[in-house]
């Protein structure tokens, strides 16, 4: 006898926001198109190398990891993609699988990106002074694009900026400027 895979949830109570949510639409045999998926890490680790001394840098930061990821032609699995879109639900913070529910941990993240996730959370008091911050870290301080928008809104650096002057390194850049493009 073969299990029987029910479409939709067993008890609607709990995933209450079922009937405008993608799996709705797959479940009832409408929705069959792979999603679009934005790129713009992915296109980072295309146009920004990371090499040489900033490479040193990155590794003792503890973030090479996350630069293999990045930098390193990670291909995007649009279908799977989609499908972990059309089985994730809001209300729960899960995936619903065949198997039950999932989520990623924290531990998860670990493992996969190489970064360090026991001790203390590192957290601060309100900040306000981000310009400052970022010039002192990155040597250049951010100000407005050519439509006046600025390039820093809250804590929040535009993408833009930092591909603008760091995506490539300087010829015979000093120790300080390799810094600088290794934080960026």
């Amino acid at each position: 006898m073969e299990p029987v895979i029910r479409p939709g949830p067993v008890d609607p109570s709990v995933l209450r926001l079922q009937t405008s949510h993608r799996s709705h639409d797959v479940w009832s045999g409408i929705a069959d198109r792979v999603l679009l998926v934005r790129e713009h890490m992915v296109s980072v680790g295309r146009e920004w190398r990371v090499e040489g001394g900033v490479l040193e840098y990155v590794r003792l930061s503890r973030f090479y990891g996350v630069h293999r990821i990045l930098g390193g032609g990670f291909l995007l699995d649009r279908s799977l993609l989609t499908a972990f879109v059309e089985r994730w639900r809001q209300e729960t913070h899960t995936f619903h699988v065949v198997v039950g529910e999932a989520t990623i941990t924290l531990q998860d993240v670990a493992v996969l990106l190489g970064l360090r996730v026991h001790g203390p959370p590192v957290i601060g008091p309100p900040f306000e002074g981000w310009h400052d911050l970022v010039e002192e870290l990155l040597g250049v301080r951010p100000g407005h694009d050519d439509n006046d928008k600025p390039f820093l809104e809250g804590s929040t650096l535009k993408l833009t900026w930092l591909r603008r002057h760091f995506s490539q390194m300087p010829e015979g850049a000093d120790d300080l400027t390799v810094q600088h493009h290794s934080r960026a």
